[in-house]
């Protein structure tokens, strides 16, 4: 079934008052670095087909991502440029071309579909008016009593029987009294449009809303020549969840007179470059027009609303509009934030795709990035927090103003001043910034329980689940503390550094932990385990001594870096 405002945003994260931080360029491609090894291991732990992901970001598309296949079964590779289906996006298409005949004298918000209908007057939903049918305030029914196109046993409604839904049966409440999301209500409204226009829906649409926006790779409906997955822009296929067995495809399925309600498709680049400009940058209505739809008519929850063919949210502080979408065939999630000029995508290849919680993640990951710590991690650490006698621990500074460390051993026998891989050898060891630090341990690592992320946003070094949705809400920060060893003059700190508890060979660095809960690491450091390249692998040259991390430790459990770890057959107790 295809997603409704309520449903599509029940993962998100708890919404954050606070203001958002200004996201720069570098914030975002931060997070673009990692998006790609990120998306496919959400992907491989939750056993999705194709997903793809982008990030618009000040008039450019900055970050675009496809893992997994395209059609599962014949094992075909989804690309960045494979069509998808959007679904419910369509509504704010529908939106957008009804706003624009407004601004043209066309139309007026309370003209009724009576009035603009001919074969509409006289019926049981002549007096819904076109903002009743945006907002979803209409009462109409969501789909007819016999909506079987969403398991592809019937075609979508035609022309004909769209009609024949509204004379018979298609009034279910008075206008106003409540919420009612209605796909029908949004097939009217692009009769209205056509009759407006004296053209098709597909054409009308296009010449009103896709044609002056000049985003490629987006259309209203699947056309009867439309090429399949084994061509690179062809449609994808979809896929069933994994409920009953191995998922199977889903054909493609034309929508009829419903292309208004859910006819759309588009890559995922091609959405949120489209979202980043006409509703960041006002591409295609007047700024009023953008505000009318964005007025908050019905309240969802939480920071979350719907007006005119919009949905907002207030997502780890960031305000965002836009859409969701469910098909047969996957489901969608596009969020622009017009205070950042910035858009975000994500469109699933199967009806269970999490593609509205890897969004909401995507922007938490960006207001890392943008400096924000995680969304609690202040509360962990206040003072007197959870009830106890601490007296709080203030947010770490930005790693360019840590102290360094110097690790033992490592580049000893090198010319004091010279520079290695990692760090300046000084004949005693090799002295590390806390930014050349968090390089170094950056990357992901495995254990039995899963796979971190350490990853430097903003000048800082964060630990993150890297099988989380939304791995901002959990977010660690980490740091090199200063101790009572901390040489001032030299802005290096011996305190962070001793031998490694599990292998005294190795060496490790501590790094302090802000904005644990308790139930991991609060008042214990993660250890970096480091060793010279000479040390860590037998093929290196015996004279080099560039270090390079070999795992960490986090509250005595060894995870390995992903690369190297290997998963038995059998766990078998020692």
């Amino acid at each position: 079934m295809p997603a409704s405002p309520a449903s599509a945003g029940s993962s998100a994260p708890s919404p954050s008052a606070r203001p958002s931080a200004a996201v720069s360029r570098e914030a975002v491609l931060d997070v673009a670095a990692i998006l790609p090894e990120w998306l496919e291991t959400l992907r491989a732990s939750t056993l999705q087909t194709g997903l793809q992901a982008a990030i618009w970001h000040e008039g450019e598309l900055v970050a675009e991502v496809a893992v997994g296949p395209a059609d599962e079964p014949a094992g075909i590779p989804l690309r960045t440029t494979h069509r998808l289906r959007i679904a419910s996006h369509s509504k704010m298409m529908t939106a957008l071309a009804v706003m624009r005949l407004v601004e043209q004298g066309k139309l007026r918000l309370d003209d009724t579909l009576g009035k603009r209908v001919p074969e509409l007057a006289d019926t049981p939903v002549a007096d819904r008016t076109l903002r009743d049918l945006l907002s979803h305030s209409a009462g109409l029914t969501r789909d007819s009593a016999d909506s079987r196109w969403w398991r592809l046993g019937i075609p979508f409604a035609d022309r004909e029987q769209l009609l024949q839904i509204a004379r018979t049966g298609a009034v279910t409440a008075e206008p106003g009294l409540h919420l009612q999301y209605s796909n029908i209500g949004y097939g009217l409204l692009g009769l209205v449009i056509e009759e407006a226009t004296a053209a098709s829906f597909a054409d009308a649409v296009t010449e009103l809303v896709l044609d002056p926006v000049g985003v490629e790779g987006l259309g209203p409906d699947l056309s009867a020549d439309a090429p399949g997955p084994e061509a690179a822009d062809g449609f994808a296929a979809g896929h069933t969840s994994l409920l009953h067995g191995p998922r199977r495809v889903v054909e493609q399925i034309p929508t009829g007179a419903l292309a208004a309600a859910t006819g759309f498709w588009a890559s995922a680049g091609a959405i949120a470059s489209f979202a980043g400009k006409v509703l960041t940058e006002d591409a295609l209505l007047s700024p009023a027009s953008v505000r009318e739809m964005r007025r908050r008519v019905w309240t969802l929850g939480e920071g979350r609303h719907y007006g005119l063919g919009l949905q907002m949210g207030l997502l780890h502080g960031f305000t965002a509009v836009g859409h969701s979408g469910g098909f047969p065939t996957g489901l969608s999630r596009t969020w622009a934030v017009p205070a950042q000029r910035l858009a975000v995508s994500v469109i699933g290849t199967s009806v269970d795709a999490p593609s509205s919680a890897i969004a909401d993640g995507i922007l938490g990951l960006l207001a890392l990035a943008a400096g924000r710590p995680a969304p609690q991690a202040a509360e962990w650490e206040r003072a007197g927090a959870q009830g106890g006698g601490s007296d709080g621990r203030e947010r770490p500074d930005v790693l360019d103003e840590q102290p360094a460390v110097t690790v033992p051993g490592a580049g000893a026998g090198t010319d004091t001043g010279t520079d290695t891989a990692a760090g300046t050898g000084t004949g005693t060891g090799t002295t590390l910034s806390a930014r050349d630090l968090a390089d170094l341990v950056a990357g992901t690592y495995d254990s039995l329980w899963g796979r971190t992320r350490l990853a430097v946003f903003g000048g800082r070094l964060f630990c993150l689940d890297e099988s989380a949705m939304d791995p901002a809400a959990s977010a660690l920060e980490l740091s090199v503390e200063p101790g009572a060893g901390t040489d001032i003059a030299a802005g290096t700190s011996a305190d962070a550094v001793r031998p490694d508890p599990i292998d005294p060979a190795l060496t490790a660095v501590e790094l302090a932990t802000w904005g644990d809960p308790g139930y991991g690491s609060w008042s214990e450091p993660l250890l970096a385990r480091l060793a010279a390249t000479a040390d860590a692998d037998a093929d290196a040259d015996p004279e080099d001594g560039t270090l390079r991390c070999v795992g960490l430790v986090d509250t005595g459990q060894v995870q390995t870096p992903s690369a190297e770890f290997t998963m038995p057959e059998r766990v078998t107790a020692p």
